[in-house]
């Protein structure tokens, strides 16, 4: 029989308690004697097993407060591979972000719902009317963010937050001019649209032509052109 040492315990236990529900994302861990002495484990092993779920991102301690469950995996990994906002990663995040793009909306084209529609409306709005460049960028996140929940595929949804730093950093970028805020709000408006038609077809070109918009302006600024 494979023997589990003390540390495996605790990682185990955690991460068993999360599959099961028994923990979810902003609970507070026992304290740290009440929980060794729960699993059977010594201190040292405790707080070995703490260690690796804070660098797997399961957890964080906090000052005065105690240890909390978060979920910081997909920030962690994406860090640890080394992706970074860079110019040079930029069109290879695209090329990724199109394969996610066209694979979500495949899924997802016939059944959005119009409480879903409700959402997204409103998030494109955002792009109608002038505001700090910060609501844009939130906007056009949740925007999308929000297609890719409709898929209800944990893995997806994780792949996609790998890549969330790479994002936010492109997006500062672009809509520092207007005419991409303005490419946003067609792009988001056409891609509703579509939804609502429930056409496949139009549905994927619709993304296609967004993601080939946004690579054009990426190609431009990275060669410090004027857009």
């Amino acid at each position: 029989m494979l023997r589990v040492n003390a540390t495996d315990i605790v990682v185990n236990s955690v991460k068993e308690a999360l599959q099961r529900g028994k923990l979810h994302v902003g609970d507070r861990l026992p304290k740290e004697a009440d929980m060794a002495k729960e699993l059977g484990v010594g201190r040292s092993s405790l707080r070995e097993g703490m260690k690796i779920l804070a660098a797997y991102g399961v957890i964080e301690s906090r000052q005065g407060e105690g240890t909390f469950v978060v979920d910081h995996c997909a920030r962690n990994f994406s860090e640890f591979l080394g992706f970074f906002p860079s110019q040079e990663n930029r069109m290879p995040f695209l090329e990724l972000r199109r394969v996610i793009e066209l694979g979500n909306i495949l899924t997802i084209y016939d059944k959005v719902t119009e409480e879903d529609f409700v959402v997204l409306d409103k998030l494109v709005r955002v792009f109608d009317e002038k505001h700090p460049e910060k609501d844009y960028v939130e906007a056009d996140k949740q925007f999308h963010a929000y297609l890719l929940e409709l898929t209800k595929n944990p893995m997806l949804i994780q792949i996609s937050r790998l890549l969330e730093n790479m994002r936010t950093e492109l997006l500062w970028k672009l809509f520092e001019h207007e005419e991409i805020i303005e490419d946003a709000r067609i792009a988001h408006r056409r891609i509703l649209e579509a939804l609502r038609s429930k056409n496949r077809v139009a549905c994927v070109e619709a993304v296609l032509q967004h993601l080939d918009t946004t690579a054009q302006r990426v190609i431009l600024i990275s060669q410090d052109k004027d857009i």
